[in-house]
């Protein structure tokens, strides 16, 4: 996917500016990239959205009045930025992308200062495919939801390709949304109609293409988007960004419109896993243990009380709490940690705040914020796989209400070192560290810290270590007064009886859950050292209950899908926020395992044999 945008917001704006008042105390209006939309400037919502789609630096053009944006640009978006003046900036916007052409060399987002829509267009379209020498154009292919469809760009398709784009068009199918992937290309075209004509539209290279058939359509679905030309679409637009969008018919349209731009959790692993039972499940991150006869006695007998609502969860957190060598006030009790991820997500994030979170990982953090109208700013880990903490330092803005970090971490199973992770509740925002692969007594746990940063939230589960994933119970351990924010906003009742009945059951056999644990760590180490062998392997390593490993060329998704017609159901990570082609196997029983690495051994050879 490509990494850089180029963000053309060098034109006067002529349209809305004039049509605008000036500001209170203000001589003239500010130049159209710097016109607020909800609060914030159109160019920095355009660099803060790009930012929060994967994209990671921007080219600016400026033109009109271009000193005045200086100031806002010198900010941390979250991008490395360059800015370009374009000299020709009253000519049409084509030149504007040509004063950047040294830096279209490869594939490249283009984008627009005026148009506005929500990280999740920006994501999908990031993902599209591109035909190689030729430019794709995100359309909206329901035209009757443009805004102001008699000033839109007009688009005809021939299934995915654009045959005619233009203004004037009165057969068309779709609208142009103002973002496109580009290349050499559509540079060489503009220059083209450039040294013909003596200026030059992006409509103009655009058409160029589309008459050679390669300019391609990529619908966005019904993600809201709007090009703020006049003052209508301005105010458009603020509905947009606020509670309803008049442009989404039903009962969608009274949703946020961060609500209806999220994605639920992609669970489609599950659902590979359950249209084959027979197959193995090594996706999961699942214990490969059964609940021991005590838990199922347990839980069967608190099934027969069903028709009762569950008792409190205060024994749990007192025996928790013990365990810990805590007082129960600083222990809250969940529906599994995904429930105490939203918990904490919801107590301290509101619309427009941000949450830090170090990426590649799980992505229930980044959903999650989004639901609440949160802003994730994913911060890579350094090229050497630990935190970056200098770009951490950087994302921490007063807008930052919560970070994020798992340690071990999903996918990379890395246990980041306790003295990098100090420095990060140096930061002093609340700080979310999350130990579901760690045992309660591990040694590299950071319940030693929770006496010296009352911001720090550690997560732990009974899903992984103790095999109760599917009965849901988690916990964290936190300062008295996190906890007593978090049990706010908590619902009542989210643990079942079964479920208390068998986090008690499993505190009754910690001997017993020790040794499971230690099978499944043996097991691990096993499943590493024979992937490790394997030609055409890397292993990136685990100090969780799975292996990832890099399969280069081979093709992580490939080799799942192979290994899935094997009877093994398998991960990629892609949805962690992860690079490279990677292959996350979950240490299973021994048995699973051996037949895994015979099965991955004769696909290896299949593949590189065909």
């Amino acid at each position: 996917m490509t990494r850089r945008a180029i963000v053309l917001a060098a034109g006067r704006g002529s349209r809305l500016v004039d049509g605008l008042e000036p500001r209170k105390g203000a001589a003239k209006p500010p130049p159209k990239p710097l016109w607020p939309v909800a609060g914030r400037p159109m160019i920095e919502r355009v660099l803060t959205t790009a930012a929060q789609a994967g994209v990671t630096e921007a080219v600016v053009v400026i033109g009109h009045r271009g000193e005045a944006l200086h100031e806002i640009l010198a900010r941390d978006h979250g991008l490395t930025l360059e800015v370009v003046h374009n000299p020709a900036a009253d000519g049409a916007n084509g030149t504007s992308l040509l004063a950047a052409r040294d830096w279209i060399t490869e594939d490249c987002l283009l984008l627009m200062a005026d148009h506005l829509y929500p990280p999740a267009l920006l994501e999908r379209f990031r993902r599209a495919e591109v035909r190689r020498g030729g430019c794709l154009l995100a359309v909206d292919a329901r035209p009757e939801r443009c805004f102001d469809l008699a000033d839109a760009t007009k688009v005809r398709r021939a299934g995915d390709r654009v045959v005619a784009i233009g203004k004037r068009l009165t057969d068309y199918d779709a609208v142009d949304c103002g973002v496109f992937r580009i290349g050499p290309a559509l540079v060489e075209a503009l220059a083209q109609h450039l040294a013909m004509h003596g200026d030059c539209a992006i409509t103009d290279g655009a058409a160029a293409l589309a008459a050679e058939g390669r300019l391609w359509a990529e619908p966005v679905g019904d993600t809201p988007w709007v090009d703020v030309d006049t003052p209508e679409a301005l105010r458009h637009a603020e509905a947009l960004l606020a509670l309803d969008d008049p442009t989404i018919a039903g009962v969608t349209r009274h949703a946020p419109a961060w609500v209806r731009a999220a994605a639920p959790y992609d669970r489609a692993h599950f659902d590979d896993a359950e249209r084959a039972p027979e197959a193995a499940r090594l996706m999961a991150n699942e214990s490969p243990l059964g609940p021991s006869p005590a838990v199922l006695a347990a839980v069967a007998e608190a099934a027969r009380e069903a028709h009762r609502y569950p008792r409190s969860s205060t024994r749990l957190r007192e025996r928790l709490a013990l365990r810990e060598g805590l007082s129960a006030e600083r222990v809250i009790v969940g529906a599994g940690s995904a429930e105490l991820i939203d918990l904490a997500v919801r107590t301290f994030v509101t619309p427009g705040d941000e949450a830090v979170i170090v990426v590649p990982s799980f992505s229930l953090y980044e959903a999650r914020t989004r639901v609440a109208g949160g802003i994730p700013r994913r911060v890579p880990r350094a090229p050497d796989g630990e935190l970056d903490l200098d770009a951490l330092a950087a994302a921490v803005t007063d807008r930052t209400k919560l970070l994020f970090l798992c340690r071990p971490n999903n996918p990379t199973g890395h246990c980041d070192p306790a003295a990098r992770v100090e420095a990060l509740l140096e930061l002093d925002r609340p700080t979310v560290i999350d130990e579901a692969y760690l045992a309660p007594d591990d040694p590299r746990s950071l319940r030693r810290l929770l006496d010296r940063y009352d911001h720090l939230i550690l997560l732990r589960s009974f899903s992984k270590v103790h095999g109760l994933a599917g009965l849901r119970v988690g916990y964290a351990l936190a300062s008295g007064a996190a906890v007593k924010l978090m049990a706010a906003v908590q619902l009542p009742w989210s643990l079942s009886a079964p479920a208390l009945a068998a986090a008690d059951a499993v505190l009754d056999e910690q001997e017993e859950q020790a040794r499971r644990w230690a099978a499944v760590v043996a097991e691990r180490e096993r499943l590493a050292a024979a992937l490790a062998e394997l030609p055409g392997l890397s292993l990136v390593g685990s100090e969780a209950n799975f292996v990832l490993v890099e399969v280069g060329g081979l093709g992580a998704r490939r080799l799942c899908e192979g290994m899935q017609r094997r009877g093994f159901h398998l991960r990629t990570v892609d949805g962690h926020r992860a690079e490279g082609e990677l292959l996350r196997i979950t240490a299973g029983s021994p048995e699973d395992g051996r037949r895994c690495l015979e099965a991955l051994e004769a696909l290896l050879a299949e593949v590189r044999g065909g």
